[in-house]
């Protein structure tokens, strides 16, 4: 028995808990279920998801790297044949001097990632995770109180059933309840944004390619889903997204296309919509003595290129191997100097993100001439540049992070 337990006296103890049985929370879970650790998830309810073509309308592109992940601890198995792959992707502002192509290919892969509906993520993880013993689901509960302690962190169930653990991990979203117990601030950034998203239907096939129309009011993108359905999200101004939700399916269906130029020769069906604000933020801490925080809960990006969830995976990947080398050595994996670990080892990749994300935003939005004339001219240098564009490819699809693929 390690030394982070031996501590353990009062309530039932535990190895984990992770508060969030969302995407993140299940695939640090899902990578520790072999380790022998008792974890327990606690989620408050089922999500629903919001049909749109009878497919779930949120989704997530999931990058190459992670997709290397997910092949490794046996999740893609059970993915391969609902998610839509990409091997291509073209981005392009509507200005005759730019355009950029991205193809597999050029990195000697067959794909770029694939996009994934996120209740068919979900439900992955779940069904990897039936076959362990050792990982408890409580869903639906809810955590009535904490207790911070010095040997470990006390955790009250509304259910009456007390946990104590030497380490609690919030995977609980954005707008994170155990954040918010830990009184932990986040710098926030709104974008003045909402992001419509629909499953819709193209005349033609999308041939796996992934498409971002730029617009002077936010980033346009049509992803390609498995049975030759796409997934739009529109990220545009409040006032305009409040007119583009109120449009009947037809007369939106009508400006999609406008704005997509006819694309795959065009939107023929388009599913219920939904819409969510565009926010970024990044948690003061990402760790506490006792505490981590995994995914949204400690960071928040635009989701322009579709990589927020990506960084979250790459969280749990890092912090799973971090508690198992604490284990493994006889160390308190819920002692800050480990957590300090995984926290120096993830702030590199989501701090390069998010500034990246912000320049691209940035780059964007602004609508001066010369400066649309100088970012088309960039953009065809760039498509041009072989090494460059090679090395942007390799580091926006995560092949070039250095994150664990299995934990040992």
């Amino acid at each position: 028995m390690s030394s982070a337990k031996k501590e353990i006296q009062q309530g039932e103890a535990v190895d984990l808990v992770i508060v969030g049985a969302g995407m993140v929370g299940l695939m640090l879970a899902t990578a520790l279920r072999h380790s022998g650790l008792h974890i327990v998830l606690v989620e408050r309810a089922e999500t629903e998801p919001q049909l749109s073509l009878n497919r779930d309308c949120r989704v997530s592109a999931i990058v190459q790297g992670n997709v290397h992940i997910l092949q490794s601890l046996g999740v893609w198995q059970l993915l391969q044949d609902k998610a839509g792959l990409m091997t291509s992707m073209r981005i392009w502002d509507g200005q005759e001097q730019g355009g950029l192509r991205f193809e597999a290919a050029e990195m000697n892969e067959d794909k770029l990632g694939v996009l994934v509906e996120n209740a068919v993520l979900i439900d992955a993880f779940k069904q990897v995770l039936k076959e362990s013993m050792d990982v408890e689901l409580l869903c639906p509960e809810q955590i009535a109180s904490i207790t911070w302690q010095h040997d470990g962190v006390g955790v009250a169930l509304k259910s009456g059933r007390n946990l104590k653990t030497p380490l609690i991990v919030g995977a609980d979203g954005a707008r994170s309840w155990l954040r918010e117990q830990a009184d932990i601030d986040v710098f926030q950034r709104d974008y003045g944004q909402k992001g419509i998203v629909a499953t819709v239907k193209p005349r033609f096939s999308h041939q796996n390619t992934a498409c971002q129309r730029f617009l002077d009011t936010g980033p346009l993108a049509l992803l390609p889903m498995s049975g030759e359905l796409c997934s739009i999200v529109w990220s545009a101004k409040h006032d305009r997204a409040d007119v583009l939700l109120a449009l009947s399916d037809e007369n939106f269906m009508h400006e999609l296309n406008l704005n997509l130029g006819g694309l795959f020769g065009g939107i023929v069906e388009v599913g219920k919509r939904a819409a969510f604000p565009l926010q970024g933020q990044l948690a003061r801490h990402i760790v506490r003595p006792r505490l981590a925080l995994i995914g949204d809960a400690a960071h928040a990006i635009h989701p322009l290129a579709g990589l927020g969830v990506n960084l979250g995976l790459r969280d749990a990947m890092v912090l799973a191997q971090e508690v198992m080398d604490a284990r493994k050595f006889d160390e308190d994996w819920g002692d800050i100097s480990v957590l300090n670990r995984y926290m120096k080892q993830r702030m590199p990749d989501v701090l390069a993100t998010m500034a990246s994300m912000e320049a691209l935003h940035q780059t964007f939005a602004a609508q001066w001439p010369a400066w649309i004339k100088l970012r088309g001219l960039g953009m065809k240098a760039m498509g041009n540049a072989g090494v460059i564009k090679q090395l942007l490819m390799k580091n926006a699809t995560g092949l070039n992070i250095s994150v664990p693929h299995t934990i040992e």
